[in-house]
């Protein structure tokens, strides 16, 4: 097992990302061909059309099959969603700061030709149309941003794996042929639901024709392959792709390589962001447990297959748009695996799957698959030693989630009771229920510190002059920090009202132009009510947009209120002039703001609830809003990697940053270096802000000395520290474990570490695929050296 996992991992790691233009191709010729049909039925048949004859293999050691490009770390593109942008960026795809992919002449040649098609019919085009000027005017300052659903589709979702699995997609056909037969042809909607039908019972039957494709393959394999061993491997494989995901899965093999298929499916037809796995280790135990009675599966070879699949979703690889590469660096696929929690009586999951997933990601220490905890009071004493094992080894990988507060906060985004406990992760830290929900999460970004530069400068930008926002009053004029406050929430409401809007045209634009024929096969309610998943067929449909640097705003509020209002150690007048010279000539004044005002993240309650006033107008903002698929805004504090170019645009603060520094980054992190008191009192400052009501999460990056882990009992407490979450009222948090010189000599020498793998802010990457700006900004954290 060591020497199949240790090959396919080299043979990975050495591989090159490149840009394949296969797939742009084939999605074209479809779409010519068949003009003449529904939207719904040009997905479907695209999808048909490119699993029928893209090319496929089967690797040397594999297990698990499936192939999302020719080779095993190049990626497809989506000229249906992004014509506009391929074709003014692909010559930067090789030679940009961060996620570089090669491409050769030939192959930007292909895709010019392509994309002629794609002109004015491209989703990126479209959405561009519908946007009124003066909703363009304001998007383009800057403040407010949303690039990636306007060139892709929306993802964010976990399938119905646990329905899927026992039921397979012929039964799933015969069930969209009933639905047909059924359809009142004198209703307004039958064309539209007969579309629908016929739709998804063609994508499925592509999916279908997909796996068939590699039974045949390995079955043609086999007969040429002299190595017995690995003869009734691929004998195995035929037999797995026979039967999933046509039919039921009937083992844990088939299980994994049916979760498989899914996954790949969903990624070719849309392209979306974190389509996550959801809670394996409570839909693959009867799995696995069957075919250990049994006796065909023991753990050594139940591990075996499951670190296969994760080496196949690590090949699952995207190339976005140099905007949208700034703020997700890495990228932040967000293929999440969720293990713990509570089962609905409230009793304790934890199982040989969740000790699985932990050890598998222990043994490839991939970027990909996340791996989500959720902990609670009663979470297992084991599953708590595992995930330490994990974190000491400086695997980088693991997320931990407070299972109570996440219960109480999907509770209200309006999640029915008996849903409530059934959540899983996708993303960075969005709760979903597993096959019910289109969470639309990351729906664009908000610069909260931005919008505090404007409150303090009359809505105009300190760097440029230019009038973003709206008038709130000069700021030399205010006497209190609650005129300060009132300007700020005033900038705050108005951005996210453009955003809003901006995210409602988006949404428009997916429901009447690309649909997801089989995204919406694998779940529940879209089936059942005949509407597509872009059109609010889910149960549960949420947008949520994202708050970033609301830190630097907390922050920046203490410092205003300590020395302008309660000492008078100087005036509005001289603040606002420091902050647009940026302290030129004021060192002394930018030190005094950075060192001697209090600050979050030490468990100060002035500081921390000035940082919880800075979230909490965010939430309050977005009260009331609905998106175009009937359901609520939400908010998420978490951002990837958009804290630095916000902070480029972004003017001084007064914390005491600089302009165009970074904002605090992963969402509730405090500003680096800024925190004194250690870890514990990270948690404490954390836990006092309005996680609950940011529905879709909170991100506290943590970077940990792995001296931590060092002497008698350390794995027990940082254990109990791990626990404290759930105490402290904290929504998520993750750990690196590495030291700075550590990163510095990865920066230097990036060949020696292509496999160092880091967290991001909710997400983990590789760290020599990451620009040097943000790899700066993750070796400039805080180094925490005590619990």
């Amino acid at each position: 097992m060591e020497d199949r996992i240790t090959k396919l991992r080299n043979a990975f790691l050495q591989a090159t990302r490149a840009a394949d233009t296969e797939r742009a191709v084939l999605v074209t010729e479809s779409y010519k061909l068949n003009e003449n049909r529904s939207e719904a039925m040009k997905k479907a048949l695209a999808l048909r059309h490119v699993l029928e004859r893209m090319t496929i293999a089967i690797h040397d050691n594999e297990l698990i099959v499936g192939c999302h490009a020719q080779k095993v770390r190049s990626t497809p593109l989506f000229p249906e969603y992004a014509a506009g942008w391929i074709s003014k960026q692909m010559d930067d795809f090789a030679t940009r700061p961060g996620d570089r992919f090669a491409i050769t002449e030939e192959q930007k040649a292909t895709l010019r030709e392509c994309l002629k098609y794609w002109e004015g019919r491209a989703l990126d085009e479209r959405v561009a149309s519908c946007i009124p000027k003066e909703l363009d005017q304001v998007i383009g300052y800057g403040v407010v941003y949303n690039a990636s659903y306007a060139s892709k589709s929306p993802g964010h979702l976990v399938p119905d794996y646990m329905g899927l699995l026992g039921t397979g997609f012929e039964a799933l056909i015969a069930r969209c042929q009933e639905k047909l037969q059924n359809l009142d042809i004198e209703k307004d909607d039958y064309v539209e639901k007969r579309e629908f039908y016929m739709s998804c019972a063609e994508a499925m039957g592509a999916v279908i024709l997909y796996a068939n494709r590699f039974a045949n393959l390995a079955e043609t394999m086999a007969e040429k392959e002299p190595d017995g061993k690995r003869k009734k491997e691929l004998l195995q494989i035929a037999s797995n792709c026979r039967n999933v995901p046509a039919k039921p899965a009937s083992s844990y093999w088939e299980a994994l390589q049916f979760l498989y298929f899914v996954q790949l499916a969903i990624q070719m037809e849309g392209n979306g962001l974190a389509i996550s796995i959801g809670r394996m280790d409570q839909f693959l135990y009867p799995y696995y447990k069957a075919d250990e009675e049994k006796g065909l599966l023991t753990h050594e070879s139940a591990l075996e297959l499951m670190e296969c699949l994760y080496l196949k979703l690590g090949e699952i690889d995207k190339i976005s748009s140099n905007e949208s590469t700034a703020v997700n660096t890495g990228p932040a696929h967000g293929q999440t695996i969720t293990i713990g929690g509570v089962r609905a009586d409230g009793s304790d999951i934890t199982n040989e799957v969740s000790i699985l997933v932990l050890e598998a990601d222990r043994r490839i220490a991939l970027a990909q698959p996340d791996i989500a905890v959720r902990i609670h009071a009663g979470t297992s004493q084991r599953l708590i030693d595992e995930v330490t094992k994990n974190v000491k080894m400086g695997l980088n990988k693991v997320k931990i989630y407070n299972d109570e507060l996440i219960t109480r906060a999907v509770r209200g985004i309006g999640v029915k009771e008996e849903d409530v406990y059934n959540f899983s992760f996708l993303g960075c830290s969005e709760p979903v229920i597993d096959g019910k929900t289109n969470s639309w999460g990351n729906s664009g970004h908000i610069n909260l510190s931005k919008c505090l530069e404007l409150a303090l400068n009359d809505g105009s930008c300190m760097l440029t002059g230019v009038q973003m926002g709206p008038h709130t009053g000069d700021a030399a004029g205010f006497t209190s920090i609650e005129e300060v406050e009132a300007a700020y929430r005033a900038q705050v409401n108005y951005f996210t009202d453009v955003l809003v809007k901006y995210d409602r045209v988006l949404d428009m634009c997916h429901k009447m132009y690309l649909h997801l024929p089989f995204c919406s096969s694998v779940i529940q309610d879209c089936l059942e009510t005949g509407e597509d998943f872009e059109q609010g067929g889910a149960e549960y449909n949420f947008s949520s947009p994202l708050g970033v640097g609301p830190i630097t705003v907390g922050d920046s509020l203490m410092a205003l209120k300590k020395f302008v209002f309660d000492e008078k150690k100087l005036s509005m007048q001289e603040m606002v002039e420091a902050l647009r010279s940026d302290f030129a000539g004021k060192e002394p004044l930018r030190l005094m703001l950075k060192n001697r005002a209090p600050k979050y993240g030490n468990d100060i309650d002035e500081a921390d609830q000035m940082s919880d006033f800075a979230v909490s107008v965010f939430c309050d903002a977005l009260e009331g809003y609905r998106n175009a698929r009937g359901g609520i805004f939400t908010a998420g504090i978490y951002y990837l990697t958009a804290n630095v170019p916000n902070g480029k645009h972004t003017a001084a603060t007064p914390n005491g940053r600089h302009a165009g520094e970074p904002l605090n980054d992963g969402g509730v992190s405090p500003t680096h270096g800024d925190d004194k008191m250690g870890a514990t009192a990270i948690f404490k400052s954390a836990g006092k802000l309005c996680n609950v009501r940011a529905g879709h999460g909170s991100v506290l990056n943590q970077l940990l000395h792995p001296s931590i882990f060092k002497g008698e009992g350390c794995d027990r407490i940082f254990g109990e520290y791990m626990r404290s979450i759930v105490d402290c009222g904290v929504w998520e948090t993750q750990f690196n474990v590495v030291t700075k010189e550590d990163l510095r000599r990865a920066q230097e020498h990036p060949d020696e570490y292509r496999g160092l793998v880091v967290r991001v802010a909710g997400y983990s990457a590789f760290f020599t695929a990451l620009g040097k700006e943000v790899q700066d900004d993750i070796i400039d954290r805080t180094s925490l050296m005590e619990l």
